[in-house]
């Protein structure tokens, strides 16, 4: 009698699942179990993976697992030995699929990181930074060219960035022969796994400095002051950020110099605020002024225009002037300013105005209320008047 876990028990799947769900349970339990991410049970855990990869060998392959439903794991293997072996995934992707997010640490691990070994890693980028520009809108309006001054690692004037000693060059690597990588290989239940890492003598750069130069110490670069002349566009809006490229850290591996992002800051405007292209600007005007209409001063990014208050114009109105708004970056194209109109009321009258204000709305019908302080106060005047105190 066979001693086997049932496959289908393994993997948690019924005996009708799919090969998707199939390979969709042994994906979840492989990176449970795979020895390598269970350190402290290592060898309970690939028990387990050998039976749950096991399973997935035998369900995924049709002819297999028609033999196993019939007569069980005699009929899978007849001879008694039986057993996964990783000599049965004949491509690539099986393994790399069914490690999903994990192929590229576990199967890097494993393989050297590719279908034909190990690969040579290459001059890295340098480090690319960062500086904070504030404008004002009015600049962000117009546009500018603006010099900064930089504090930051450049290129060695003494080596040129080799990082070897004047006169001499680096030579390849007698460690890893100039791949940049060392690969050991160890022996596991599965069979040998080559394992690569960063070679330790050129730190994955493949070369080898023997003399290193004495200014910069074997780096290849040094702190200094580096000026650099950076084109704001205009209608540039706030967080946009403008890149220079090779402008940022030499790299330490002889690769290309990283980028310098420049992230531009718009300082507010207590006049305007700003929605894109769009700028929005409050104008007070008097009571008459909104009543009868008038031709007012406007103030606007670049300068002050004329703008008309039709009659009647309520508190609140936004009128449009068009074209005088920002300018879109990549266009040039203005938006447009929007004038909110706020409608000012008196706080203090003198009695001529009073009188005015009362003889209006009398006109339309609105005399104080009988009773009212203010009716009362009217009476009042009208008595002394006529009796001329």
């Amino acid at each position: 009698m066979s001693t086997k876990k049932d496959y289908y028990e393994l993997l948690g799947v019924a005996k009708d699942a799919g090969e998707d769900e199939i390979k969709k349970a042994y994906r979840k339990l492989a990176r449970t179990y795979h020895p390598d991410l269970n350190p402290e049970n290592k060898e309970e855990a690939e028990e387990r993976f050998k039976e749950v990869s096991e399973a997935y060998e035998v369900l995924m392959d049709k002819d297999k697992r028609a033999r196993y439903d019939q007569y069980g794991h005699e009929g899978v293997y007849s001879n008694g030995a039986g057993g996964f072996q990783w000599s049965d995934f004949t491509h690539y992707s099986d393994i790399e699929d069914l490690f999903g997010g994990l192929g590229g640490t576990i199967f890097d691990m494993f393989f050297g990181g590719g279908r034909g070994g190990s690969r040579r890693r290459g001059p890295q980028k340098g480090a690319d930074l960062r500086y904070d520009l504030s404008v004002t809108l009015h600049q962000a309006f117009e546009g500018l060219e603006k010099s900064l001054t930089l504090e930051k690692s450049v290129t060695c004037p003494e080596c040129g960035g080799s990082r070897a000693k004047k006169g001499t060059s680096p030579r390849t690597c007698p460690q890893c022969h100039g791949t940049g990588q060392m690969q050991s290989v160890r022996n596991t239940p599965f069979g040998q796994f080559a394992s690569v890492s960063p070679c330790s003598m050129c730190s994955g750069t493949g070369q080898f400095i023997e003399e290193p130069c004495p200014a910069c110490r074997g780096r290849g670069a040094v702190r200094g002051k580096r000026k650099i002349d950076v084109r704001i566009p205009a209608g540039i809006d706030d967080g946009a950020h403008i890149r220079v490229s090779g402008e940022g850290n030499p790299s330490p591996s002889g690769g290309p110099q990283g980028d310098l992002y420049v992230v531009v800051h718009v300082e507010q405007d207590p006049r305007f605020y700003r929605e894109g292209t769009e700028v929005v600007h409050e104008r007070h005007i008097s009571y008459p002024q909104a009543a009868l209409g008038d031709e007012i001063t406007v103030e606007t990014i670049d300068g002050k225009v004329k703008m008309r208050i039709p009659s009647g114009t309520q508190h609140g109105a936004v009128l449009r002037l068009r074209g005088k708004g920002m300018p879109d970056m990549r266009t040039g194209r203005r938006g447009d300013q929007h004038v909110k109109v706020l409608v000012d009321v008196p706080t203090s009258l003198t009695d001529e105005q009073r009188g005015l204000l009362e003889q209006l709305a009398a006109s339309f019908g609105d005399s104080p209320e009988p009773g009212s302080k203010q009716s009362k106060k009217k009476k009042k005047k009208g008595i002394l008047d006529s009796l001329g105190l």
